[in-house]
């Protein structure tokens, strides 16, 4: 094989150009068969056409393209940083179903909408109407956007290529421009789900004082980028402060979501699934429990019967609502033992806590603890007898 042709094809690969990675294995295989090692110049062909490589979809295409043309990317490559090298993102098989997420029945029929104006891609394109095919989610850290991206790429039988933003953002002027370029460029022919989180990191306002003139740029490209994105490209984006983001990013979305902390209703159901998938045994108050955890988000409520489930398997005993209670102090106090204890514990009381399960929780005497909550104290450390 020639130098000069491996040269290329490893340069087509690393810049993520899928056309000019398809020319360069075209090159590869003719001059192979010219050699007459046909045996061989068809094993490399065969090997390219089976990883769901396809012919790129020409700007004329982009609005009703070749369903059957245009394959899954379970195997496709990652293009990658030219400098540091680093993957700009990785393909996730997801295993995430859409009746794993807990939303609010308001959202959930949106995400279901979505999802079925996908299933009808082709028809709709007949009629020349396009497909919701971008979604931003908004909201707080651990309310479950992730988990909802990854909930749709499972519905509609897709794969998702997750971005890495250590990959995609540059500190080389103009470098995460041409990143941007090179990830849609690279799943432009592929039937996909393409996930941008933190997406307020290459997505603000272009009008901030503070903000140099190459996040503009980048801001420019990427809406240059979004206006080119075909029906096959799901593209979702996530970010937690939706209050960043540049005026014209809203646009070019179809629908937006905006997800909250879990309501009662879905603490509960969060609760009790978890207490069920993780096999604990309890006796404990769950419709307290749910009301004490009022404020925690999604993977905070997660955590919180996992550490049950451990402390059940670690104290072979069944959990009780002390325990929860114990676990849920730790986790608001992060185990301290200091003034802040009495805001969490005061809380605690008002919703209906006893003194008596307070105390035994933090490791303090029912009198102590009943005094000091009285007293309204915040000084120095709980008294706990050492």
């Amino acid at each position: 094989m020639k130098s000069e042709l491996i040269e290329n094809l490893i340069l087509a690969h690393c810049s993520g150009d899928e056309g000019a990675f398809h020319n360069a294995i075209k090159a590869l295989v003719d001059d192979e068969e010219k050699k007459g090692n046909t045996r061989l110049s068809n094993q490399i062909w065969k090997a390219y056409s089976g990883a769901g490589n396809s012919t790129l979809i020409s700007k004329k295409d982009k609005l009703t393209p070749d369903w059957n043309s245009i394959q899954s990317a379970s195997l496709l490559s990652s293009p990658r940083d030219k400098d540091s090298m680093l993957e700009l993102y990785e393909i996730v098989k997801s295993d995430i179903s859409l009746d794993s997420v807990v939303l609010p029945q308001s959202q959930k029929q949106l995400v279901l909408q979505i999802l079925q104006e996908n299933n009808k891609n082709e028809q709709l394109l007949k009629r020349n109407l396009p497909p919701a095919n971008r979604l931003l989610l908004c909201g707080p850290p651990g309310c479950g956007k992730t988990m909802t991206a990854y909930a749709i790429a499972h519905e509609l039988h897709l794969p998702l290529a997750y971005v890495r933003l250590d990959g995609l953002v540059s500190s080389y002027l103009g470098q995460t421009s041409v990143n941007l370029r090179k990830v849609f460029d690279s799943v432009r022919n592929q039937k996909i789900v393409l996930f941008l989180d933190e997406f307020d990191a290459i997505a603000k306002k272009r009008d901030d004082e503070n903000e140099m003139g190459e996040l503009k740029r980048v801001v420019t490209a990427l809406l240059q980028n979004f206006d080119s994105i075909p029906p096959n490209v799901f593209l979702i984006a996530a970010t937690n402060h939706e209050h960043l983001l540049d005026p014209a990013i809203w646009r070019r979305f179809n629908y937006t979501i905006t997800l909250g902390l879990p309501d009662e209703q879905q603490r509960t159901e969060l609760i009790k699934r978890w207490l069920d998938d993780y096999g604990v045994d309890y006796k404990a108050n769950i419709k307290q429990f749910v009301k004490i955890t009022s404020g925690r988000n999604t993977s905070q409520l997660k955590d919180l019967i996992m550490a049950a489930a451990k402390r059940q398997i670690t104290k072979e005993r069944t959990i009780i609502t002390d325990d929860l209670v114990e676990l849920l102090i730790q986790q608001l106090t992060n185990n301290a033992n200091g003034a802040d204890i009495i805001d969490v514990l005061v809380e605690l009381k008002e919703n209906g806590i006893s003194v008596r399960a307070l105390a035994k929780a933090i490791g303090v005497s029912h009198t102590t603890l009943d005094y000091q909550l009285k007293k309204g104290t915040k000084e120095g450390v709980l008294d706990n007898g050492n």
